[in-house]
């Protein structure tokens, strides 16, 4: 905690004229006429009667820590006293540490586990609600995605990029992000399988055909699609 300034304590001594300003004085007074080997216990009977002004009610809190400070920036043997302001703001090193509370913790909870039916006593209550918004979210998932293709660019297959370039792979990773969540649900997923619009060649070319039955393809190791013009 950084020390205020002798100076303030007594520029606030000098306005009060109470306990606080005569303790002030008192600090002065036995610095300036104590033998420098009765100092420190001149200010260490100073610091007491800090204390004793305070449970009396002749000084604030914020007199109190001041005071000591005060008496703090004289003290021959750079002794701290404890203040109020050390109590609400504590600093911990390696040695007065505290213990952190022991916390009960079970294990890793799976939600699904959690919500699930077949639970010990958790019976029925929850569970379908929960079974609905899964599914009701994949099942919105996959539709907004077919939305999202139809309605941009997908029909040539072509980015805004300036430079038109083909970003097909982000379209085939969301393919199978959906396919995963929809199988999670137990929802089924057709199979593309002997789809005539999308398949491989003899060669290891990858043929597609968009929504306006323009063919597309990229050859085996291509990242970027190209139209194929008959």
């Amino acid at each position: 905690m950084a020390r205020k300034k002798k100076g303030f304590g007594k520029f606030l001594g000098s306005l009060t004229g109470t306990a606080y300003d005569r303790t002030i004085r008192q600090i002065d007074k036995v610095v300036d006429e104590s033998e420098p080997g009765d100092l420190a216990r001149e200010l260490n009977g100073i610091a007491r009667s800090v204390r004793r002004f305070y449970d009396e009610g002749n000084i604030s809190t914020g007199e109190h820590d001041l005071l000591l400070e005060a008496v703090e920036e004289v003290h021959p043997d750079g002794r701290v006293f404890k203040k109020f302001d050390d109590e609400e703001e504590e600093e911990y090193d390696e040695s007065n540490m505290p213990d952190a509370p022991e916390l009960e913790l079970g294990g890793p909870v799976n939600l699904d586990e959690l919500m699930s039916s077949s639970g010990d006593g958790q019976g029925s209550w929850g569970t379908d609600e929960y079974d609905d918004y899964k599914r009701k979210m994949a099942e919105e998932f996959y539709r907004d995605s077919d939305d999202a293709i139809a309605s941009g660019d997908h029909g040539k297959m072509r980015s805004q990029d300036p430079g038109g370039r083909v970003f097909h792979d982000v379209e085939q990773e969301a393919e199978g992000v959906k396919r995963e969540i929809l199988e999670e649900q137990g929802i089924e997923v057709p199979d593309e399988d002997g789809d005539e619009d999308h398949y491989f060649d003899d060669e290891g070319v990858e043929w597609w055909k968009d929504d306006d039955n323009q063919w597309w393809y990229r050859p085996e190791g291509e990242k970027d699609w190209f139209p194929w013009d008959e």
